[in-house]
Formats: structure tokens, sequence, C-alpha cells
């Protein structure tokens, strides 16, 4: 007997998360193998839910676009899920869903682990059992990407023109 599984629907890629030891030299790196100028790189306090428990750290977090592809840059922390023993690695795919909480709980009723966020939040990072990050988020976040990648091309768009 065959299982059918309702698939997930409505699901738009938004960037592709990356985790790196120093953030300086993966941006040098990656800008011009890329095409892109990082923006939004200070280091911040999060507040978060980490495999169901509150912490707070500290995460330097850069985003960039190309006009074909956005990219999130993050500085490894140790024990919090953005670690690494490489200089840089591919980590997440991140998704919106105008519906985020309704694919959260589909992810949730699918057996994935929640990493980040609550049971129930309307956004989040899922692990299949194979280790894939998936990272779902709704519409306010979805926002306040799209700025980020925004400056980023305006930046990258500048420099092009004074050369």
């Amino acid at each position: 007997m065959t299982v059918q599984r309702e698939n997930i629907e409505g699901l738009q890629l938004v960037h592709t998360g990356l985790v790196c030891r120093d953030i300086d030299a993966a941006k040098a790196r990656l800008s011009e193998a890329l095409n892109v100028c990082w923006v939004g790189v200070e280091r911040e306090d999060w507040s978060l839910i980490i495999f169901g428990k509150p912490v707070n750290i500290p995460l330097r977090i850069a985003h960039a676009s190309n006009g074909q592809a956005n990219f999130e840059l993050i500085e490894a922390v140790p024990d919090t899920p953005w670690v690494t023993t490489e200089d840089l690695i591919q980590h997440h795919m991140c998704f919106h869903s105008s519906d985020s909480e309704a694919v959260c709980r589909q992810f949730e009723a699918r057996g994935y682990q929640r990493v980040l966020g609550a049971p129930g939040d309307p956004q989040g990072y899922f692990q299949d059992p194979a280790g894939l990050l998936i990272e779902i988020i709704g519409d306010g976040l979805l926002d306040y990407l799209q700025g980020y990648y925004q400056q980023s091309l305006v930046v990258r768009d500048a420099e092009e023109a004074a050369i």
C-alpha cells in the first residue's frame, strides 16, 4: 500500500543561508564570486527559542542579492544551530508562505524537528531526518528581509556606477 501525502503548497524560495567562521573573510570571498554587496553586519543580541529553550545569543548576520538569488550569511556561534568547522558552508534554505503558520504545522505533523522557534510559532527552522534545515517565514519577516536585499542591490549598483 502506498501512502499519499499532501504536498506543502505555495512555498517561495527567499534565500540560501550560509554559515561561516569569519564573516568578514567570507563576505570578501563571496562578494567577488557572486557579484554582491553585503549589508547589515553589526553584532546583535537575538532572543530566540532553540530546541525548545529560550536563549539570548549574539549574531552577526549579513544579507546580499545579485538580483537573481538572495543570500544570508551568519557567523558561527558555538552551541547553536549556526556552527561549522569549515570556513563556509551552505546551511539552510529559507521559504516564504503567506500562510506560514499552517506550513509550520504541516512540517511539525510530518515529524520534522523544530530547531528554531516554539511549537505553534508562524516561522522557524525545521530539520528533516537526513539533516536538511528548512526555514519557514511569513509576510512580516519577508518584508524585513526584502529590505536588506534591496539595499544590497542599491549599494552594488552604486559601486558599479562609480567604476
